[in-house]
């Protein structure tokens, strides 16, 4: 249906890097304790941070933070830590979000909210995405209904 590129951390995490992670800057605290714990550790660090570009996505630059805390409240950028291939530690969501209120703040998207031209089936596509990083990391408690 369409491309989504490599997961780089994934393939980080193949090759038995003693240390990755993923960060995100609506979340300063975390990155600063993963950059932290990175320098700290021999060998090979990897931390893949999520930063949108309100240029080359077409977004407010004043939602930049607001885009980025959306990205991992809809499971599409999983927070996480991994030490030699293994996941050690997860950022939990909180407050679960659909994936349509992540990408309508984004002109590079507009394309999938078309009115009367919905393309709910790759939306429903991206939805799954999300979901499989949500099962696959355990970011939402079972208890929580999410």
């Amino acid at each position: 249906m369409f491309g989504t590129g490599k997961n780089l951390p994934r393939i980080a995490m193949a090759h038995d890097i003693p240390y990755v992670a993923t960060a995100s800057v609506s979340d300063l605290h975390d990155l600063e304790a993963k950059v932290t714990r990175a320098m700290g550790i021999g060998g090979a660090r990897y931390i893949h941070i999520f930063v949108p570009c309100p240029l080359g996505w077409g977004s407010a630059s004043e939602n930049t933070i607001r885009i980025a805390r959306l990205a991992v409240e809809c499971g599409l950028f999983p927070l996480f830590e991994a030490e030699h291939g293994e996941v050690v530690s997860v950022g939990k969501i909180c407050r679960r979000v659909p994936v349509d209120d992540y990408l309508r703040l984004q002109r590079r998207f507009v394309h999938l909210f078309r009115k009367g031209a919905e393309d709910r089936p790759r939306i429903e596509a991206i939805q799954r995405m999300a979901d499989a990083n949500i099962a696959r990391y355990g970011l939402v408690d079972a208890e929580d209904g999410q």
